[in-house]
């Protein structure tokens, strides 16, 4: 995903794949192609936001419809600035990962369903260095980091339920 106005953060990539259908479960990975920089992100706003469900970072197709799934968004009041437990530290050619279970209220109930997932949004700030590098005062002024506002995106999956 690449407009006018944004590029992507160099090297990261985001991967997903079903890693349960009954709980519906992703395994959302973020994989460092850099052969050289670390990565550190703001996970706010991101896949690997504890609250990525809730944000509109995942987009639902419903297979056999075609027809989008509404997810609700939430407005999340944050703490400011960030903490260091909201940075995500990425080394070169390494990843991470979470678990996200699609359980939520606006999830469909019919089963056996299927649907293509992806992932698609902006990253809140970002640095091309370690988390021990980023500083108070760059944690306050995160939104004018050098890889603020860059987009994200992953391709599309198939999420089954049964």
């Amino acid at each position: 995903m690449t407009t006018s106005n944004t590029k992507s953060f160099p090297g990261l990539e985001f991967k997903l794949s079903q890693i349960s259908k009954d709980p519906p479960s992703l395994l959302v990975t973020v994989k460092n192609n850099s052969p050289s920089s670390t990565f550190t992100f703001l996970k706010w706003g991101t896949p690997l936001d504890p609250q990525a469900l809730n944000l509109g970072v995942f987009k639902m197709v419903d297979a056999s419809t075609g027809k989008e799934v509404k997810i609700d968004h939430l407005m999340i009041n944050r703490k400011m600035p960030p903490s260091r437990d909201d940075l995500q530290e990425v080394e070169p050619g390494t990843e991470q990962a979470t678990e996200i279970v699609f359980d939520k209220p606006w999830m469909p109930d019919t089963n056996p369903a299927k649907y293509k997932v992806k992932v698609e949004g902006e990253f809140k700030g970002g640095w091309e260095s370690p988390v021990s590098e980023v500083k108070a005062k760059d944690l306050k002024a995160y939104s004018d980091s050098s890889f603020a506002n860059r987009a994200f995106a992953s391709e599309e999956t198939m999420l089954v339920v049964e």
